[in-house]
């Protein structure tokens, strides 16, 4: 009987390793997959009002309502923990986070006008084409939005697109303790809680896009005084949207709790 050689053997197990490979990235890929959709649900029903603040969070029971075990259900919980829309408990659990107080949220964009104005100052005024281009890539995307809207899927990419450009703006300043305390506040998802009970229309939505574009306009000029006053004219503007006098004045349906209980 002939001995195989070491190309014969190379031949023969090059494609049991390949498949492995392949297998465990797909396996990696559903996983990733189920996790995130999990997460957007759970996200979705915070957002929207449907998991009202402060209901306790039933692993058992969510993981029944979304077809999934419970592993993606607490991952999602933990990403949403870091968001501050779910507040876990020592022997009680996670529950969904209180709704931020119209004090704090008053005090989160004093804070806000302070950190980004000084962020966009010096951004601006480095005018770095990467930071330009950056900008231009979010504003584009917050473009795409018909409307602000009520609903989580409705303002969910705009959202995401505006977080980054206010990001940018802060990231902006080479400032590392700037960008990790304002990282950790997750202003723009605290204050998308208040999108549910807020009048939407394409003029509120032209409104933002607007002031947008002079923080960009600032920067493409390397204007640090212009960016600086644009970023505080549209956090003023942001006010007074959402705080002062900008929701509904109809009031809001009863919540109904899905999955709360003990």
């Amino acid at each position: 009987m002939r001995k195989p050689t070491a190309r014969s053997q190379a031949a023969e197990v090059q494609p049991r390793t390949g498949s492995r490979s392949t297998g465990g990235s797909v396996r990696g890929l559903v996983k990733t997959t189920l996790t995130e959709r999990t997460y957007e649900a759970l996200k979705e029903r915070i957002l929207d009002q449907r998991l009202a603040a402060g209901a306790r969070l039933n692993i058992d029971a969510l993981s029944r309502e979304l077809n999934v075990s419970s592993s993606p259900i607490r991952e999602a919980l933990v990403r949403l923990e870091t968001e501050r829309l779910v507040i876990s408990e020592l022997y009680a659990g996670y529950s969904v986070a209180p709704q931020p107080t119209t004090e704090y949220l008053h005090d989160l964009l004093d804070f806000r006008i302070q950190i980004e104005g000084y962020c966009a100052r010096i951004g601006a005024q480095a005018k770095r084409k990467s930071t330009i281009n950056e900008l231009r890539r979010a504003l584009e995307k917050m473009g795409q939005s018909p409307k602000i809207g009520t609903k989580y899927k409705e303002y969910q990419k705009l959202v995401h697109a505006d977080g980054k450009f206010h990001e940018i703006i802060v990231n902006s300043a080479n400032n590392q303790v700037c960008s990790d305390i304002y990282a950790s506040l997750n202003p723009i998802m605290l204050q998308s809680r208040l999108y549910h009970d807020t009048e939407s229309n394409e003029a509120r939505l032209k409104a933002v896009l607007d002031e947008h574009r002079r923080i960009l306009a600032a920067f493409e000029n390397g204007d640090g005084a212009e960016a600086e006053a644009a970023v505080r004219a549209h956090l003023e503007g942001g006010r007074k949207r959402l705080l002062d006098g900008g929701t509904k004045k109809t009031a809001a349906p009863a919540l109904r709790k899905v999955s709360a209980g003990s």
